[in-house]
């Protein structure tokens, strides 16, 4: 496939999941290699996002705008979460919810003033990224709507941090 063909391929599934990718899928290719090509090309754009968020974000709020920068990835990522029934979907939205831990937490953690309990560092991170991607509204990817979904969940997870005292 060629890779103007599958980044429209890209955009149709982050706008409507599998349903909006069939007319892509050509006669000599099955199912699971154009998903594979279509999940190969979402963790090339992660990658690329990562990279940019290292270059260019030094604080929370500078986050929230580079992010709004790319709709359809963030509605991809979306859409990874909810077709979690399969299995390599899962993986790589995982692995993506992994890859950016590393540069995001912090600037999270230092904002909210997350606990610096280790043991508890692993799912406050996971909890905020779920709920976070959950709380967003695809047709709204503004910085102003991430950055609100972002503190409502924060908030959120202090509260229960003060109430498990972690």
């Amino acid at each position: 496939m060629d890779d103007c063909l599958l980044n429209k391929a890209y955009t149709e599934f982050a706008n409507k999941g599998d349903k909006g990718t069939v007319p892509f899928i050509g006669e000599n290719d099955s199912l699971m290699n154009f998903r594979n090509a279509l999940l190969a090309l979402h963790i090339d754009k992660v990658d690329l996002i990562l990279s940019r968020i290292k270059n260019q974000t030094a604080t929370y709020n500078e986050l929230f705008d580079l992010l709004a920068g790319y709709p359809d990835e963030l509605k991809f990522c979306k859409q990874l979460s909810v077709a979690g029934e399969e299995p390599e979907m899962k993986l790589v939205h995982l692995q993506c919810i992994s890859i950016f831990k590393p540069v995001v937490f912090p600037l999270l953690k230092s904002h909210f003033k997350f606990t610096d309990n280790q043991e508890h560092l692993a799912s406050i991170w996971l909890t905020f990224v779920e709920s976070w991607q959950s709380g967003l509204d695809v047709n709204n990817l503004t910085s102003k709507h991430m950055k609100r979904v972002s503190e409502e969940t924060g908030e959120i997870i202090i509260k229960l941090n003060q109430h498990y005292d972690i």
